[in-house]
C-alpha cells in the first residue's frame, strides 16, 4: 500500500480532514460542520463514522486528529475541550484505533497549524514558539526539537494566565483568563456592542484607530511578550484568525512585541514570522504530524 496517512483538524465550528500520500500530494479534503457530529447523542461513534467514510475510499497508514483543548502527557485522553464537550473524559485515539482498526493519534491542533508553518522554513529550529489568537488563543511550544506538552498536558496555555483587573468568565471555568481580552470573542462583544452595523472582516479597516481596539493590540503585545521573555525562542511565529482580520495592524504589533523584550539578546535576535494560513492548514500539519510519529513507530 502507498503510505498515506489523514490529518483531521477539529474546530469547533468546522472540521477538516485532508489526505497526504508519500511525498506531500494532497487529496481529498473535505469541510463538514462540526455540529454535524459532535452533537449527536454519541459523539465518538458519529466521528468514528466520519473518518470511516474517508477510509472506505482510501486505506491509510495512520490518523492524526487536531483537537482544540487540553489533552493528557501521553496524548491518549481527551481532558477538556471546552468547545466540544462531549469528547471529554474519553480515551479517544484508542477507542477509534480499535474501531477503525488503524492507528489513531491525537494532538492540540494549535501544534499542527505550527507543524506546518515550521515545516516552511528553511530548517527545523530547536526553540519556536506558536501563537494564534482566533475565537481562543493557540498557543504551541517546539522546545529541543519537537512540542513540548508539560507534565499533565496542559502546556502552552498563555491564554489562561491571568490578567489583573480582569473578571471576565473564561469557557474554561476560571475568570480573568488573558484570551477573554485579547482574543476574537474579545473583538465579537467588543463589536456588537459599539459597532453593531459594522461587519468583523471590516472591524479594523473602519474602527482600527479607536482607543480601545488600539488597547486590544497593545495587551495582545504585551501578552505575547511574556512568553518570549520566559522562553527565548529562536523563532515567533504568528498567524491565526485575529491577525488573518483585514487591515489589522501586523507591524504595530511586531514593534510593540519588539519594545517588550529583555534587550539585547531577545529583542535583537527573535525572528518573527507572520503565518500564511488557509482553510487546508490545519489538517495538512495533521498529515505531516502522522508522517513524523508513525513513521517512527
Amino acid at each position: 500500500m502507498i503510505p498515506r496517512w489523514l490529518g483531521i483538524d477539529i474546530g469547533g465550528t468546522g472540521t477538516r480532514l485532508q489526505l497526504m500520500e508519500e511525498g506531500r500530494i494532497w487529496s481529498s479534503f473535505r469541510k463538514v460542520p462540526t455540529a454535524s457530529w459532535a452533537q449527536q447523542p454519541d459523539a465518538l461513534t458519529a466521528l468514528g463514522q466520519l473518518i470511516s467514510e474517508t477510509l472506505e475510499q482510501q486505506p491509510v497508514s495512520g490518523v492524526m486528529l487536531g483537537l482544540p483543548g487540553i489533552l493528557s502527557r501521553d496524548r491518549q485522553q481527551v481532558i477538556s475541550l471546552p468547545f466540544i464537550q462531549a469528547l471529554d473524559h474519553q480515551p479517544v485515539a484508542s477507542i477509534l484505533t480499535e474501531r477503525l482498526g488503524v492507528p489513531v493519534a491525537m494532538d492540540k491542533d494549535v501544534n499542527h497549524l505550527m507543524m506546518w508553518d515550521l515545516m516552511q522554513l528553511e530548517q527545523l529550529p530547536d526553540i519556536a514558539v506558536g501563537l494564534y489568537p482566533g475565537t481562543g488563543m493557540g498557543n504551541s511550544l517546539w522546545i529541543n526539537g519537537r512540542f513540548y506538552h508539560g507534565q499533565h498536558g496542559g502546556a502552552g496555555e498563555l491564554g489562561h494566565v491571568p490578567i489583573a483587573g480582569n473578571a471576565l468568565p473564561c469557557p474554561c471555568g476560571n475568570h480573568g483568563c488573558a484570551e477573554t481580552v485579547t482574543s476574537g470573542n474579545w473583538l465579537s462583544h467588543w463589536a456588537r456592542a459599539n459597532v453593531p452595523d459594522t461587519d468583523m472582516s471590516a472591524l479594523f479597516t473602519q474602527h482600527g484607530d479607536h482607543p480601545e481596539l488600539q488597547a486590544f493590540v497593545y495587551r495582545l503585545a504585551q501578552l505575547i511578550a511574556t512568553e518570549m521573555n520566559i522562553l527565548d525562542p529562536e523563532y515567533l511565529i504568528l498567524g491565526g484568525g485575529v491577525l488573518a482580520m483585514a487591515d489589522f495592524p501586523l507591524a504595530q504589533l511586531r514593534s510593540q512585541i519588539q519594545q517588550h523584550l529583555r534587550p539585547p539578546a531577545t529583542r535583537d535576535n527573535l525572528k518573527i514570522v507572520f503565518s500564511q494560513s488557509t482553510d487546508h492548514t490545519g489538517c495538512r500539519g495533521a498529515c505531516l504530524a502522522a508522517e513524523r510519529l508513525f513513521r517512527s513507530a
